[in-house]
């Protein structure tokens, strides 16, 4: 394999194998602008989307899926540069209980608000301060899945690029738009592009299913502990909430997000544009 022909790091205090561990921190991902993947789907998709990949890891003795293989070898005859692991330092850098022996640097790809032009039946998620980098991840990979243009990370603490947000993401990552902004920034956004704004909330005083949505939409959701910012709550057009049963008074932020794009996705879907209203909807499940 041509793959051999890259450079085999075998110790813990070579400066490239640092430079990868770096990555997994914070600070280190912020200092650099990059990021890890790791896996074939991951790559896979990356490659698909045309992500900027900055460089590979690789471990041979754990990469012998013929498709991976392949998918390496395209890399490296576009000159991306890499690196063999050994078997333990490739462990030290994986989530994967099973590791498939290949994962990538890429660089993380931000858009501005000024950038991004709403279509008149699109749909948007806003986030604040997901603690989780796991429910982050779910969120992002259930945002492809309900068809959202477009993800806004409202503020510094929510981190896309988290190894663990990366994986959970399952290659959603690179379909999605991301744009980092602060709340002003998005509140200045919605109102200069006609977006309606849903805020989501255990405390809101509508039924989310009681409300025929108006597109383009931007659902807001907010940390797992603290909700949304009083600042964005009441930005908000309509601040809904999701009916509980038994003696449940909330549930999972990720779930939540699914639950409330599936009933916004499917008011859109099919519905020409500009027919609809955001405002009460006459049924029965009002509460």
């Amino acid at each position: 394999m041509n793959e051999n022909k890259y450079p085999f790091v075998s110790d813990p205090r070579d400066p490239r194998f640092l430079n990868l561990r770096s990555l997994q921190t914070h600070q280190g991902r912020s200092r650099t602008g990059l990021y890890i993947i790791e896996g074939i789907r991951h790559l896979a998709r990356a490659v698909e989307h045309n992500a900027p990949v900055h460089s590979v890891f690789l471990d041979h003795s754990a990469l012998s899926n013929p498709f991976g293989q392949r998918l390496v070898r395209r890399i490296r005859q576009r000159g991306v540069p890499g690196i063999r692991l050994s078997r333990q330092l490739y462990r030290d850098l994986t989530l994967a209980i099973e590791p498939q022996g290949v994962g990538a640097v890429l660089r993380q790809t931000w858009h501005s608000s000024e950038q991004i032009r709403p279509e008149r039946n699109s749909l948007w998620l806003a986030v604040e301060s997901i603690e989780s980098p796991g429910n982050l991840g779910t969120i992002i990979r259930t945002a492809e899945a309900a068809g959202v243009s477009g993800i806004f990370v409202l503020g510094p603490a929510c981190d896309p690029y988290d190894p663990a947000a990366v994986r959970a993401t399952m290659g959603s990552l690179f379909s999605q738009k991301l744009v980092r902004c602060s709340p002003n920034e998005f509140n200045q956004w919605t109102k200069s592009n006609g977006v309606a704004v849903v805020a989501s909330s255990p405390t809101g005083l509508i039924d989310f299913r009681a409300l025929t949505y108006r597109f383009p939409l931007a659902l807001m959701i907010g940390s797992e502990k603290q909700g949304l910012s009083e600042q964005l709550v009441e930005a908000a057009g309509f601040v809904v909430r999701i009916p509980m049963r038994g003696g449940c008074d909330s549930i999972n932020a990720a779930v939540a997000t699914g639950v409330l794009l599936f009933e916004m996705a499917g008011q859109q879907t099919g519905v020409e544009p500009g027919k609809r209203t955001l405002g009460w909807r006459r049924s029965s499940r009002m509460a």
